[in-house]
C-alpha cells in the first residue's frame, strides 16, 4: 500500500492511498471463499459455489467492494500512525478505480482534532473569593440546621403566624381568550409559609385565619411561570385552610448536636465552632471551583482554534436527545410539546443547543490538548482514590463499586475522563495565577 497527501484544510485532511494488484486479488480471492460458505446456492454444497457463479449472482463489484472493506482496516491504522493523525470520526472513503489486475486506488478524507495555540497559561490570572463566616451567617445557618431537624404539630382555633404550615385546598380562576372566567379545581397543597418560595400575596391572604376559613387572593403570572400562555394574566386563587401546623424546633443539647455532627460534641460553643469550621470548608470548596471554571473559560476564550463542525453536531444531538428523555420522564410530554408551551420555536431551541454545544467542544479540545501537553495520564491509583470517594459518599462497598463499573465500558471511559478532566483543571491552577479576593469585611472601613 502506498498513501500521499493530497490536501489539507483546517482539520480536514485527503490522501490518494493505492493498493497494490496483488495484494487486492489476494482479498478478492477471501471475500469469494467467504461469501461462498455464507449463502446457499442450488446445484452447489455451501461453501463450493465457484467464484463466477458468485459473480453472476451478486456481481462482480459487490465481491470487489467486500475485498476492499477487508483492507481498509489495515490501511486506515497505518495511515493514522504514519501521519500521527488524531481522528475525530471514521474516514469517507471514495473508490476512483478498482478493477483485478491493476492497482486499487481510492480517496480518504480524515477529519483530525483541530490545531490549537494555547495562551502562555503563566501569563494567566483569576481571582479567587476568601471564604469567611461571619456571626449573622453562623446563625443563619444554625437557624436552618434547627428548621430541617424539626417537626410539625397540628394547633386549632389560632390565626396563621408566618412560620406555621398550611395545607389548603383552593380553586384557581383566569380570564380565558374569550373574555369569561375559567375556573379549574379543587385542587390541595401544602404551603411552608416561611418559605422566601411562597408568593407574598398568598401569604397576605393567609395570615391571621383559622382552620376552616377561606381567603383569596390574586396573583400576576409574570415571564419566568412555564406556562407561558399565562403569563401577563392575573390568577385568582380561592383557597380554605384545611389544617395549620406550627413548626417546633429542637433544643440546642448534646443529644441534637451528635444528631447533626454525627459526632460528640457537649457545648454550645463546640457546636458553633463545629459548623462553622464545616462551612468554610464549604466555602472553600466553591470558591476554588469557581476559580477553576473562571481559569478554563479564560484560557479557553485565549485559545485559538476552529471547532469542527462534526464534533458540534455530534454534541447538539446528544445533547437533544437528553433534553427528549428529561421532558419526557419528568413531564410526560413530547419536545414539540414542551417547547410550545414554552414558546419557543425549534429554531430557536437549535440555535441556542447549537451555542452550548460549541462552547462545550470548544472547551474540551482545548482541555484535552492542555492534559497532552502536560502528559496527563489516569492511573490505577486514580481510579481506586475515586472508586474510594463514590463509595463513602453513598456508603456501598468500594470492591463491588469497581466489579460493576468495569464491566461497564461507557461508565469506565466516562470515568476515565472525568478523572483526566479533574487533574488537568488541578494542573492548571498550579501554572497560573492565583489572587485571593479581597471580601468586602476585609476591606479596611473607610475615614
Amino acid at each position: 500500500m502506498r498513501s500521499e497527501m493530497l490536501s489539507q484544510e483546517k482539520n480536514v485532511l485527503s490522501m490518494k492511498v493505492e493498493f497494490e494488484p496483488a495484494e487486492f486479488a489476494k482479498n478478492v480471492d477471501l471475500a469469494a471463499k467467504e461469501l461462498a460458505s455464507k449463502v446457499n446456492i442450488p446445484g452447489f454444497r455451501k461453501g463450493h459455489a465457484p467464484r463466477k457463479i458468485l459473480e453472476m449472482r451478486f456481481g462482480k463489484q459487490a465481491i470487489f467492494a467486500e475485498a476492499l472493506e477487508k483492507m481498509l482496516p489495515d490501511a486506515i491504522e497505518t495511515i493514522v500512525k504514519d501521519y500521527e493523525l488524531d481522528l475525530i470520526d471514521e474516514p469517507d472513503v471514495k473508490i476512483d478505480t478498482m478493477e483485478e489486475g491493476s492497482p486499487v486506488e481510492i480517496t480518504m478524507t480524515f477529519e483530525v482534532t483541530p490545531e490549537i495555540t494555547l495562551p502562555d497559561l503563566k501569563e494567566i490570572m483569576v481571582e479567587r473569593a476568601v471564604a469567611l463566616v461571619n456571626d449573622e451567617t453562623l446563625d443563619k445557618t444554625i437557624e436552618e440546621i434547627k428548621v430541617q431537624n424539626s417537626t410539625l404539630a397540628p394547633v386549632e382555633n389560632r390565626e396563621i403566624t408566618p412560620s406555621d404550615t398550611v395545607e389548603i385546598e383552593y380553586f384557581t380562576a383566569v380570564a380565558g381568550d374569550d373574555g369569561e372566567e375559567e375556573r379549574h379545581g379543587p385542587d390541595t397543597t401544602t404551603l411552608d409559609l416561611n418559605q422566601s418560595s411562597v408568593r407574598t400575596e398568598i401569604r397576605d391572604a393567609l395570615l391571621g385565619k383559622k382552620a376552616g376559613e377561606a381567603a383569596e387572593a390574586s396573583v400576576l403570572v409574570e415571564e419566568d411561570y412555564p406556562e407561558k400562555n399565562l403569563v401577563g394574566k392575573t390568577l385568582r386563587y380561592e383557597m380554605t385552610v384545611k389544617t395549620v401546623k406550627e413548626r417546633i424546633l429542637p433544643e440546642l443539647e448534646p443529644e441534637f448536636f451528635k444528631k447533626v455532627l454525627q459526632q460528640d460534641c457537649d457545648t454550645l460553643e463546640a457546636f458553633r465552632g463545629e459548623v462553622k469550621n464545616r462551612i468554610l470548608e464549604r466555602m472553600k470548596a466553591d470558591n476554588q471551583s469557581r476559580a477553576e471554571y473562571d481559569a478554563v473559560e479564560i484560557i479557553t476564550d485565549k485559545s485559538v482554534l476552529d471547532v469542527p463542525e462534526k464534533l458540534v453536531q455530534r454534541q447538539a444531538e446528544a445533547m437533544e436527545k437528553e433534553d427528549e428523555e428529561r421532558i419526557q420522564r419528568s413531564r410526560k410530554i413530547s419536545m414539540d410539546e414542551y417547547l410550545a408551551e414554552s414558546s419557543v420555536s425549534r429554531e430557536e431551541y437549535g440555535q441556542n443547543l447549537r451555542k452550548q454545544a460549541e462552547a462545550i467542544v470548544r472547551r474540551s479540545l482545548v482541555l484535552d490538548k492542555i492534559g497532552d501537553e502536560m502528559n496527563i495520564s489516569v492511573e490505577k491509583e486514580d481510579f481506586e482514590a475515586e472508586m474510594g470517594s463514590l463509595a463513602s459518599t453513598y456508603g456501598i462497598d468500594a470492591e463491588r463499586l469497581v466489579t460493576s463499573l468495569f464491566k461497564d465500558e461507557k461508565r469506565l471511559t466516562e470515568m476515565a475522563n472525568r478523572i483526566k478532566y479533574k487533574k488537568t483543571v488541578s494542573a492548571i491552577m498550579d501554572n497560573i495565577t492565583v489572587k485571593d479576593a479581597e471580601t468586602a469585611e476585609e476591606k479596611p472601613a473607610q475615614e
